[in-house]
């Protein structure tokens, strides 16, 4: 695999083959020594070099260990060659500063030092003990390679600074475009907040905390609220047999929870080191988000999880109030609709009702006396009094049914949304619908259309699809829904064990959790290049059965 140079990669090898360039034609041009045809055929022998161990160090950037050994035999070559060509009078001593820029900016501090040292007892006791012609003490050749020596020593620091300097400008980078990539799944929390079930919420959440924090286990301890049972708690990475004895464990501490504003440290009794943030909407106490920490986890570590637990509290408190909002908002809806059958009912239907009720009692009283044309009139009204009544019933049926009056209805409203998105990314999206959603409850409508708009969007951003087919079935029973692409695909065992690093992989749970929460099955089958098939089964009725 060809492996693409990078800036760092680049600059070193401009400067390994200007420094080449530079000290062979000192080397060419010095009168002394071998003959030009040997010293050509030596600076051929170099360049080879040089294209290998530049080659070498792009493949072994990633390999610590092989590089270090990769640097030491150059560095073990370059002095055998200074020693070959004159010693601390060679043309190439400054040509060590290759490995050493490779050594002090891009491995570790500890072995650019000893690397250099190593070089400069090395480099100084061969020229003692080998090349001292002079007779100069071992004083005298260290003073006379002072500047080399200081060189070295300077380029070392200055290359560790530079790469301290990389380090911290990569990791800002990585930090911002993690960060990036939680704000964009925001979405996905937010539109996995179901109206008639917590579970999704609190669920969800602790998997945000995992794939934030990076450790092993969160959980979501709701409070008891008045008057109410308490939600259901979650969390994620402890056993089924474990999660009992945690939330007691929390449920024990409920009034000391309820007094915290801050964040706080908690040793909690055969379970560990927890940190803990209180969950506080607008008009109550919710609970606590909290995650277990590491033993090996530094200050500085902690500090960083107690701003995201900030982070992750305040938002919970606004997913909370935004669904709490939602349900009150429902209700006051259909309230308000009830209310204005009512009227309209009373209006018109109930007085028109009225008067067939008292002209039916007053035919009763007084049929006896009535002749036969006096009743068949009697009789007439009241026949034309309730043909009327039935069609004001019959109006007003149709005024309040979307699918009757032609006002929009939720298939017409899926089908608009995939038109929208077909035309808008230019793909072809292509709905099959069988059945009749007009009395399918109102939780079935949502989720699925959460499902439907998560599937499509995925395939189109993620996927790079040009054609999605969806199938929907609507039976009194069941609903079958089929989402297919032709997209890149992915490794769907890698979704559910990674999917810290990628963004959709959120969403692909949440419809699951959508799924689940209505008592359905979800599938998902994949294979990079090969597309992406979800396939959902929903018995209708049993999530009502479930909340009632």
């Amino acid at each position: 695999m060809k492996i693409k140079p990078t800036a760092e990669d680049k600059l070193i090898a401009y400067y390994r083959y200007f420094s080449l360039s530079l000290t062979s034609l000192m080397y060419l041009l010095d009168q002394t020594g071998p003959s030009i045809i040997y010293k050509s055929l030596i600076i051929a022998i170099l360049v080879m070099f040089a294209q290998t161990f530049s080659f070498c160090y792009r493949r072994l950037r990633s390999r610590p260990k092989t590089l270090v050994l990769a640097v030491s035999i150059e560095m073990v070559g370059i002095i055998a060659l200074t020693l070959f060509t004159g010693g601390y009078e060679s043309s190439f001593r400054l040509y060590v500063l290759n490995p050493v820029l490779i050594a002090a900016g891009s491995l570790s501090i500890y072995f650019g030092w000893s690397l250099l040292l190593s070089y400069i007892s090395i480099f100084a006791v061969l020229c003692y003990f080998f090349i001292n012609s002079a007779n100069r003490n071992f004083l005298e050749i260290v003073f006379i390679n002072g500047n080399l020596f200081l060189t070295l020593v300077l380029t070392v620091i200055i290359m560790q600074i530079v790469n301290r300097m990389k380090r911290q400008r990569e990791e800002s980078n990585a930090r911002t475009k993690e960060t990036m990539e939680h704000i964009k799944s925001l979405y996905h929390i937010v539109e996995t907040s179901s109206q008639h079930d917590f579970m999704n919420i609190g669920q969800v959440i602790t998997d945000y905390v995992v794939k934030l924090t990076k450790l092993d286990k969160a959980l979501f301890w709701f409070a008891k609220k008045s008057g109410e049972p308490a939600p259901q708690s979650r969390q994620t990475g402890w056993q089924q047999e474990e999660e009992q004895f945690l939330f007691s464990e929390l449920g024990k501490h409920e009034h000391e929870w309820r007094l915290q504003r801050e964040p706080i440290f908690r040793n909690l009794p055969g379970l560990g080191d927890f940190l803990l943030m209180p969950v506080r909407m607008s008009t109550r106490f919710v609970g606590m988000i909290g995650l277990k920490l590491e033993s090996t986890e530094g200050l500085e570590g902690r500090r960083w999880y107690i701003q995201q637990l900030i982070f992750l509290s305040e938002l919970s408190a606004n997913i909370l109030e935004r669904h709490e909002l939602g349900v009150i908002e429902n209700r006051l809806i259909i309230t308000n609709e009830q209310n204005r059958i009512a009227d309209e009912m009373h209006d018109s239907v109930s007085q028109s009702l009225f008067g067939i009720v008292y002209a039916t009692h007053s035919l009763k009283e007084s049929w006896k006396r009535m002749s036969d044309h006096e009743l068949e009139e009697q009789i007439e009204l009241i026949h034309d009094s309730a043909t009327k009544v039935a069609k004001e019933l019959r109006i007003t049926i149709y005024s309040l049914s979307s699918k009757k009056s032609g006002g929009p209805t939720w298939l017409g409203m899926v089908r608009s949304h995939l038109k929208s998105l077909s035309r808008l990314n230019d793909v072809d999206i292509d709905l099959k619908i069988t059945g009749d959603d007009f009395s399918l409850p109102y939780p079935y409508h949502k989720a699925l259309f959460r499902i439907i708009s998560e599937a499509t969007g995925n395939a189109i951003r993620h996927g790079a699809a040009s054609r999605v087919e969806v199938e929907l079935s609507l039976k009194p029973t069941w609903i079958r829904l089929l989402i297919c692409d032709n997209g890149v695909g992915f490794d769907t065992d890698l979704l559910w064990i990674e999917s810290e690093d990628s963004v959709s992989g959120l969403g692909m749970k949440n419809m699951q959790y959508l799924t689940q929460s209505l008592g359905g099955d979800f599938q998902l089958s994949s294979n990079e290049s090969t597309g992406t098939r979800i396939m959902i089964s929903i018995p209708v009725g049993v999530a009502e059965l479930k909340n009632a």
